[in-house]
């Protein structure tokens, strides 16, 4: 993990300093412990079985039982509570992140494909935690325990303590290299997992289309071309973990062939003794064991680091359309006159969607936008919502610029209404009541009879409690708009924008939803995006757009009459309706 990630995510657990501490504590306590056990054995050989004192022996084996118990509770309090602190991390990490996620603008989202972030999410984590749970413990004993046997076998003995250091030259060298390699190999393992998930996605979301085009084998060719990407990704690790490995289990043994030559000499010789060995022989295993634990952590850390890396890139995105300094809530009352002041915007630099478009639309009226694919319809109605701002000119309601009023007063006063009624999963009156969380039972009720759905809803199985399943699937799209528009109603807009809310609905669903429109369109004003005739000869105001500007203004009889193109386009709706 680098410096900058250690640093960072300190930072967001510093809450949790106090549980960390404590951990490091318990894990101190079982390393010692487990560090004192060989000293004890040399103590037992040497002054027990040497001096044929069984006495000595019997203290020398209790005390060396005593340590593992201790050992053993003490880890597995150190592994508890990292877990513990692992998780409480990973909590608020999730949250943090997905909050973010919430505060990012449409123009994020429209660049960002919906799997990569799910994979953030969901494996991104996932890394993060394996390494929480387990490698963390791991990293700490092990970084202990090296420290504390080679503090150790200096105690025991200078001259074949360093001898074993002297192979942790070439240890420290193939490690490095083993780093290197190992940190490039993950962070593309988890990039490429990332465009896996967002392939599988996309497959699976437009598979009626694929099945309807028989493109069966090639969507499957491009999943596996992608698939095929993260498998040598994946290859690339494992191929650095097979020479790693192996050449640290050869130094081990060959540290071993170290010690007994040269300790067992000086056995021999009497400058060493027997006890000694022993437990420079025990200290040895357990040097070696720690680093190739280490490598294997190290595997996690690498892991768990290049997701944090993205996690924290993520985190770094900054949304564009954010409270300007001096911002001021909207009033409680909005009349909702909207007006355009030479408004260009476009998606990408120099590439303008709209351009200088001079509107205004007076409070109270019911306006609809028509034109073809790519005319500029849904920017206009994206920049009165604020999903954008515009790159010159300005949008404003009652005269105030949206730049200048706070992001979190707008929705009580603008509301979209999308072409799909979308419903969260819960119940119906938790869906109503996401436009105004305190509304009593009483106000849900009247919204419901006003739209026209009270009678539905009382005739649901459970009523208000009904749960609505994943986007609303336990009702038809007709209900489900009409669930939106009672939702709509709750927050008593001042400006409603209306992506053609009845274009995806048969004709008995569509009709009622048209009587539920009149009623909350009543008084407020009304952007349509109309992709119908029937929308532009409701509108009591039609606007003509192509190429980014509004080339034809009136009613829609007047448009019929004066505006050739508009002529043509109800000419095509018009063959469309007879077809």
């Amino acid at each position: 993990m680098t410096d900058g990630l250690f640093r960072r995510s300190a930072r967001l657990a510093s809450h949790l300093k106090m549980a960390a501490l404590r951990a490091l504590f318990a894990t101190i306590i079982a390393a010692t412990a487990r560090l004192l056990g060989p000293l004890v054995v040399r103590s037992g050989i040497d002054d027990g079985i040497g001096g044929a004192d069984r006495g000595l022996i019997a203290t020398a084996a209790l005390i060396f039982l005593g340590l593992l118990a201790v050992q053993y509770l003490a880890q597995r309090i150190a592994q508890f509570s990292v877990a513990t602190l692992g998780e409480k991390y990973l909590l608020q990490l999730r949250s943090t992140v997905f909050e973010h996620l919430m505060r990012l603008d449409m123009a994020f989202y429209g660049r960002s494909k919906a799997g990569v972030l799910v994979s953030r999410m969901t494996n991104d984590i996932e890394s993060i935690q394996d390494f929480a749970e387990e490698g963390a413990v791991s990293l700490v004993i092990n970084l202990l325990t090296i420290a504390g046997v080679a503090a150790a076998m200096l105690f025991v003995d200078v001259t074949v303590a360093l001898q074993v250091f002297a192979l942790i030259v070439v240890l420290i060298v193939i490690s490095r290299v083993f780093q290197r390699v190992a940190a490039r190999a993950y962070k593309e393992v988890r990039t490429q997992i990332g465009r896996v998930l967002a392939t599988l996605q996309e497959g699976i979301t437009g598979v009626r289309v694929v099945q309807a085009f028989t493109r069966e084998p090639e969507q499957a060719g491009q999943f596996g071309g992608v698939n095929e990407e993260y498998f040598e990704a994946n290859m690339r690790t494992a191929r650095a973990v097979s020479w790693y490995f192996p050449g640290v289990a050869v130094l081990r043994v060959v540290g071993y062939a170290v010690v007994l030559f040269f300790g067992g000499s000086r056995v021999i010789t009497g400058d060493l003794s027997f006890g000694s060995l022993v437990s420079l022989l025990m200290y040895l295993d357990w040097f070696f064991q720690p680093i190739i634990n280490l490598a294997n952590t190290y595997n996690q850390l690498q892991s768990a680091s290049a997701a944090l890396e993205k996690l924290f890139r993520l985190l770094d995105t900054e949304p564009s359309v954010v409270d300007s300094e001096g911002a001021t809530d909207l009033p409680d009352r909005v009349e909702g006159a909207i007006r355009f002041e030479g408004v260009t915007f476009g998606y990408e630099p120099d590439l303008p969607v709209v351009t200088d478009v001079e509107l205004e639309i007076p409070a109270g009226q019911r306006v609809a936008i028509v034109g073809e694919t790519g005319a500029g319809k849904s920017t206009l109605a994206r920049l009165v919502l604020r999903f954008y701002d515009p790159d010159k000119g300005a949008v404003l309601l009652d005269g105030l610029d949206l730049r200048m009023v706070t992001l979190a007063s707008r929705p009580r006063h603008l509301v979209l209404i999308p072409q799909e009624g979308f419903l969260f999963n819960g119940s119906l009156r938790e869906n109503l009541r996401y436009a105004r969380p305190g509304a009593s039972d009483d106000e849900l009720w009247e919204v419901c009879r006003s739209i026209g759905i009270e009678e539905w809803a009382r005739r649901l199985p459970e009523r208000l409690d009904t749960l609505v399943r994943e986007r609303g699937s336990r009702f038809s799209a007709g209900e489900r708009q009409l669930v939106a528009l009672a939702r709509a109603l709750l927050a008593d807009p001042a400006v409603i924008v209306l992506d053609e809310a009845t274009a995806n609905l048969d004709p008995e669903s569509e009709a009622r939803v048209e009587r539920a429109l009149g009623t909350l369109l009543e008084g407020r004003t009304s952007i349509v995006i109309a992709h119908r005739l029937r929308s532009a000869e409701q509108a009591d105001r039609v606007l003509l757009m192509a190429r980014g500007k509004v080339i034809a203004d009136g009613t829609h009889a007047e448009l019929v009459a004066s505006s050739e193109a508009y002529a043509r386009l109800v000419s095509v709706w018009e063959r469309g309706v007879l077809r």
